[in-house]
Order: C-alpha cells, then structure tokens, then sequence
C-alpha cells in the first residue's frame, strides 16, 4: 500500500525503566533450558552464538501487561501532546496463545485512559505486528482530517505464554512496549506498507509436523518455577528455513520501491533470532542490496511485535553500535519483518514491510 503522506510523530519505549523490567542474562537462560526433560544449551558460549543476545527482559513479578501498558500509553502522550479522547482509534498489539488476552488488556487499558473500549482494536499478530499496526492505521487515516492521531502501541510479555525450559525460545524472547501515533503532519514519512499472509508448502515443512503448536500443561516460568500454562512450541528448523525467506523477500521487495533514489537506505529487520538475522542479511548482501542493516539483538532480544519500534525510538544507538554513520535527515529506513502467523500456526507464516523517510526532530501536537 502506497500511503498519502502518513508520517509517524515520536517513537518511545520502556526499555530502560528498571522499575517495570527485570534484566535475563546467559547464565540464567543456561539454568532455565536444562529444567525440562529435553537438552538445554551446551554452554552459556553457545547462547550467545545462537541467539546473538547478552540479555533479555522480564516484567518485574508484582507488575502485569496493564502496569507498562498503562506505563507506555502516558510516556506516548506526554511526549506526543495529543489528547486521547479526540483518536478515533487506538490500535494495540498483545501477542499471547490466548487469543483473547489482547482484548482484555484493550478493555483495562481503555478503563485506565477514560476512553471508550470500542475504540479499542487489538491485535494478536506476533513478529510482523508493528508493521500491521502500520498497515491498519494507514487505511483508517484515509478517512480522517488532518491532525488526527491514531496511537500504536505494542505491549509484549512473551514470558507469560512460554515454557522457559524450551531452548527453541528461552534464549531469544524479550518482554517490551512501545508506542507511537500515526496522523496526516509532520514527523517521518510513511512511504509504504504491506502485509500478508504466506502458506508454507509441505516441501518446506517436515512431514507431519507443524512450524508452531501450542500446548497446555505444567511448564516452567522464566524464574525456574513451575507454572501451568498454554504454551508456543516450534519447529526451529523449518522455522528458520522460511523465515530467512520471507524475510529477505520483504527486505528486497522494499529496496526494489526505493533503490532509484540517491538517499541513504539503512534496513531496521525484525530481530528474531542471531543465526537468522545473520543468514538474512548475509543472503541479502549477495543480492546485493547495499544498506545499512542494524543488529538491535545483544541488550534487547526479540520482543515479538517491539523489536523494530525499539529499534526506532533508539535509533541514534542503534546505529552507533552498529558502526554506521549517524542517521540523517531524509535517510530512508525499510522496516522487513517475518514470523509466527498467530491464525494459522501449524502451516502459514506472515511477511510485511514499509519504508520511512526519517526526520529527525521532535514531532509534537502543539494544537
């Protein structure tokens, strides 16, 4: 979808309240993964060379998915200036095994803010989810005045729907939160946006076994204790498989819409895993693309639908510990993103991608 002018205002994050998170280092993730019945990592050594990922967060234990909803809801509006009663939409993205849990954080939320629940769209949409907030926001804006922002938030606790003894996923999932708003004004331009559902063929796939599953049963939580829970469960093998296409197929589609233009184009991926990000990039340097691909994994881990928006509310640092020059105005930033298709885990996986010409500035309601 090409957008009309659509420009994201500032982007935030919580990253660093250590009043709300709690950091997970390797030497955690090695005790985690040896709880259950099947083989942990050999080594904290092998947790980073896997993941690519130093530490990851938790939601402090006495805090819920309302406290940094909540926490990322007022620290958008204080920086951002708009009123939240004039946002004829508010979307939201809470990835879970239980469908309904991002409803029911929309419905708390909207108690806590004073808004109506139904303006409310909550979304269970996984990796690819920012860039679906992304897309839903765009074509709801098509039909609003100028001036009018719809707030994007991402709020991920992927420790609460996870077995922490599964090697597959302990390593690498991340809790965070983000938030944006979407509006016709000044900030960094939308230049396009698209997400799909893909069907993986059986040939891609092992016989008889699904990419991702759920199960319910007693687990582990990410502090060693036994919990019972409704958990995600993938085939890491065929996952990576198709993820590296998917998403060097979105990194390339996007480069293909902007690569006539003389600016500078840095690529902000999803983060799911290091070896993947690895693979990706590396396939995509022989294509060749040539950008600027940042590596946000070592401190902040795949936090499912927060990766790419953390990457964006951090920008500066991400590019400086990436050994690049610093970002300028009008550089072009492709957001490729694949991963989980929450509605049909055991054979799809989704792909999006979009592209923002990046303003620096702070980008304020001042109406």
């Amino acid at each position: 979808m090409q957008t009309n002018g659509f420009a994201l205002t500032e982007v935030v994050d919580l990253a660093d309240h250590t009043d709300l998170f709690e950091l997970l280092d390797n030497e955690s993730v090695y005790t985690l993964s040896h709880q259950g019945f099947s083989a942990g990592f050999s080594s904290v050594k092998a947790i980073s060379r896997s993941t690519g990922i130093e530490t990851r967060r938790l939601l402090q234990p006495d805090l819920s998915p309302l406290d940094i909803a909540t926490a990322i809801a007022e620290k958008l509006q204080l920086t951002v200036g708009f009123d939240w009663a004039d946002c004829p939409a508010i979307l939201l993205c809470h990835s879970h095994t239980r469908n309904q849990s991002a409803r029911q954080l929309c419905d708390q939320l909207s108690e806590k803010l004073g808004v109506p629940s139904e303006r409310f769209i909550a979304l269970n949409y996984g990796c690819v989810g920012f860039i679906e907030l992304l897309n839903r926001a765009s074509r709801l804006l098509l039909d609003q005045p100028a001036g009018v922002h719809i707030p994007l938030l991402t709020v991920e606790t992927p420790e609460h729907w996870h077995d922490s003894s599964d090697k597959a996923f302990c390593g690498i999932v991340s809790a965070g939160a983000t938030g944006t708003t979407l509006w016709s004004g000044p900030g960094h331009t939308l230049l396009h946006v698209e997400t799909s559902t893909e069907y993986i063929p059986d040939e891609r796939r092992k016989a008889d076994m699904p990419l991702f599953w759920t199960e319910q049963g007693d687990m582990y939580d990410f502090r060693g204790q036994p919990e019972h829970k409704l958990v995600m469960h993938m085939d890491g093998e065929s996952v990576f498989l198709n993820g590296v296409d998917l998403m060097l197929e979105a990194c390339l589609k996007s480069y293909e819409e902007v690569s006539g233009t003389t600016e500078r184009i840095l690529i902000a991926p999803h983060q799911p895993s290091g070896k993947l990000l690895k693979a990706m990039i590396a396939a995509a340097k022989q294509i060749p693309i040539s950008a600027d691909f940042l590596n946000n994994l070592p401190n902040y881990g795949n936090s499912i639908s927060s990766t790419i928006p953390t990457i964006l509310a951090r920008l500066d640092e991400v590019v400086e510990n990436n050994d690049h020059a610093p970002v300028n105005p009008g550089d072009l930033i492709l957001l490729p993103a694949a991963g989980i298709c929450m509605d049909r885990l055991t054979d799809s996986m989704c792909i999006g991608r979009a592209a923002l010409r990046w303003q620096p500035g702070r980008y304020r309601d001042e109406s």
